[in-house]
Order: structure tokens, then C-alpha cells, then sequence
């Protein structure tokens, strides 16, 4: 029952810090939300570049060029064994009929010039896309060396040069926003810190007070604890309305631009009452070392 009670005091003795300093939370969580903004600015620009590069990866296909005139034992045979290969997701077969087809759209006018080559010259093939946890040049080539060898196959081609710059303009692009978003990361941390820290200051009399009466530190952490969450909840609401503005006029210039799931907002409001709490925690820890 005593835990019950102690729990509706630090409670209640949070929502009446909230109360008595309006002003001074109001500028916290302005300037909070401005600085979680950064942050979640920063992870969408991220996120849509990161689908942008998926998308990308998995235009990356192998294909397998059959003879002429191959019968479709011999073809299905070769499906089976694409399909066994672990690294392959699907498996296409795209006739010499198909590819003229697709050859002529894209040369639009100029599709004439090939009324002129009489019979196809284009080869039946097998489109092969890769799974995208599966290295991709590595994998590639693997594809490459071992349907060579098959019985029916002409050639195998999937621009080996491409794809390996296309890997480690990924792998730059990874590691400089990783390094990136720690920066802003820390710097967020930084300002909400001391934003909280200078809300504390403001009511260091209440807190010496309630050091005098005896109120242990507990006590005088827990409220601030909460309040340090609630003013982080608050905040990522605000930096999430803002940045729904920012995307609303910006999707008129970039379409196709993705916003974050329920989830994805859930699990960002979730961090920032962490964050509100961690600062709130720090702040008044050192506060009471005093």
C-alpha cells in the first residue's frame, strides 16, 4: 500500500512541477522539438535514400543467355538449377519474342530499324534476381561461373563492374550516415540535456527545500524523471507535426516520398520519453551531488 501511495505522490508532484512552470516547459519542449526535428529529419532522409538504394539493388540481374534452337527439357533443366542456387530470390524466363518487344518500346520512333533485321536476332534468356541479404557481386559471379558451364547456355552477362561500384558507393553511403546520424544523435542528446538541466536550475529553491524536510533523493529524482519523459513525449509529437508540414510540402516537388509507420512513430515517441528521462536523470543526479 505504502508503494501505492509513494507512486501517487511522485506522480501527482509531477504533474504540479508541469503546472507551476508552464512558461519554462513550454520553452523546453519548443526547444526540444526543434532539436528532435534534426534527428528525425535526418532518419527519413535516411530511410527513403536507403529504399531508393534497395530498389536499386534489386534492378541488379543476372541473365542467362540460351542457345538457339534449345529445346524445353534442356531450359527447364536450367531453371531447376538456378532456383537450387541459395543466393537467387526468382527466376524470370523472358522468350526472344518478348525482349523484341520490349527492345521496340524502348526505341519508340526509331523501332523501324528493326523491321529491317528481318528474322530476331535476340535470344530466349533467364532473368535472375538476387536475394538482398546475399552479397551481390559475389553472388553474381558465383551465378556466372557455374551456368557457363551448362549444357544450352551461350552466355551469362550482369555487368560485373556496375554492380561492384554500385556496392561500394552503398557501403560509403552506409558508413557516412552512420557516422552522420551519431553526430546528430549526440547533439540532440546535448541540447535536450541541458535544456533540462536549466529547467531544473529554475526551481533549484523547491528542490533545497525538499532536501531540508528530508526527502530523499529518490523522492526528489522520480518527479523530475517523469516530467523529463512527459516533456520528451510532448516534444516528438511536436517534432512529428512539424515534420509531417515539412514532408506535405515536399512530397509536391518529390513524389514517391515516404513517411514513417505507426510503428516507426510509436518507437520514436517511445525514445524520446527515454531520452526526456535519461536528461532529466543526469541533470538532477549532479544537481543533488552538490
Amino acid at each position: 500500500m505504502a508503494g501505492i501511495n509513494e507512486a501517487k505522490y511522485m506522480l501527482g508532484e509531477s504533474v504540479r512541477m508541469l503546472k507551476s512552470g508552464k512558461v519554462s516547459n513550454l520553452i523546453s519542449v519548443i526547444i526540444m522539438g526543434f532539436s528532435l526535428l534534426v534527428l528525425v529529419i535526418y532518419i527519413l532522409v535516411t530511410l527513403n535514400v536507403s529504399i531508393i538504394i534497395e530498389k536499386g539493388m534489386e534492378e541488379m540481374c543476372v541473365y542467362v543467355y540460351l542457345e538457339d534452337g534449345v529445346n524445353n527439357s534442356i531450359t527447364e533443366d536450367i531453371r531447376e538449377k538456378l532456383l537450387e542456387i541459395e543466393s537467387v530470390r526468382r527466376v524470370v524466363f523472358v522468350s526472344k519474342d518478348k525482349a523484341l518487344e520490349k527492345f521496340r518500346e524502348q526505341l519508340g520512333k526509331n523501332s523501324d530499324i528493326l523491321e529491317e533485321l528481318g528474322a530476331n536476332p535476340l535470344p530466349d534468356a533467364f532473368r535472375i534476381q538476387m536475394k538482398p541479404e546475399s552479397n551481390a557481386s559475389v553472388a553474381m559471379e558465383k551465378i556466372a561461373q557455374a551456368a557457363t558451364g551448362w549444357k544450352g547456355v551461350d552466355d551469362v552477362r550482369y555487368g560485373k563492374k556496375w554492380v561492384e561500384k554500385g556496392e561500394k558507393l552503398v557501403k560509403g553511403f552506409y558508413m557516412t550516415g552512420l557516422a552522420l546520424g551519431l553526430i546528430v544523435f549526440l547533439s540532440v542528446i546535448f541540447v535536450i540535456s541541458n535544456t533540462v538541466r536549466l529547467s531544473i536550475l529554475s526551481r533549484r529553491e523547491s528542490v533545497e527545500i525538499m532536501k531540508l524536510v528530508g526527502a530523499t533523493n529518490m523522492y526528489i529524482q522520480v518527479p523530475f524523471i517523469i516530467e523529463g519523459a512527459i516533456q520528451g513525449i510532448v516534444s516528438s509529437l511536436l517534432a512529428m507535426a512539424l515534420l509531417w508540414g515539412v514532408c506535405s510540402f515536399a512530397g509536391r516537388y518529390l513524389p514517391g516520398l515516404g513517411f514513417f509507420r505507426f510503428e516507426g512513430v510509436i518507437g520514436f515517441i517511445i525514445l524520446c520519453a527515454f531520452l526526456g528521462s535519461i536528461g532529466s536523470f543526469v541533470a538532477i543526479r549532479k544537481f543533488l551531488k552538490r
